[in-house]
């Protein structure tokens, strides 16, 4: 099983899609986040999994689930989302998952590589699903339309044909 752990406050702060949202309406660009991801899930990670930072929250670690193949984590309290992310890492690549992480915090991607993971920047990663949706779109497009006879024929042979279409 493929899986993509997401560093999420790390995606958001670095992506231009969220300047409007964050910090102003911060639960609109948690939700915009898991959407945009959301659409990715089966395709390219058979599991995505955002992590948030909630480590001055009083209470335990919350997972909610957002759709069939992506979940959103709010990390215990006194507990970082890298905390999680590399304890979550270590955890998976011993049950021989493949697992990749979606951070641009440099010393978390180092962690990760150590650990056996693999790594994406937050630009990266955007453009990874940048080109997978234009590459989806150019293979799914309207094939060109059909060449017609009228587009073929004379402007004088097409109005003598129109003409006796009317007669």
């Amino acid at each position: 099983m493929s899986l993509l752990l997401v560093d999420g406050y790390n995606i958001i702060n670095s992506w231009p899609e969220f300047e409007n949202l964050y910090p102003e309406n911060l639960d609109a660009a948690r939700d915009k986040l898991a959407d945009i991801l959301e659409e990715f899930a089966p395709l390219l990670w058979e599991k995505i999994i955002i992590v948030y930072d909630a480590y001055q929250v009083k209470g335990k670690t919350r997972v909610y689930r957002k759709g069939e193949n992506i979940e959103v984590v709010f990390t215990g309290e006194n507990q970082t989302a890298d905390a999680f992310i590399e304890r979550l890492v270590v955890n998976l690549r011993e049950l021989g998952e493949e697992v990749e992480v979606a951070s641009s915090d440099y010393q978390e991607q180092n962690l990760v590589l150590w650990k056996g993971g693999r790594r994406i920047s937050s630009r990266e990663l955007r453009e990874c699903l940048k080109n997978f949706r234009e590459d989806q779109r150019k293979k799914f497009a309207l094939p060109p339309p059909r060449d017609l006879l009228d587009e073929r024929l004379s402007k004088k042979i097409r109005t003598l044909l129109e003409k006796w279409r009317r007669q």
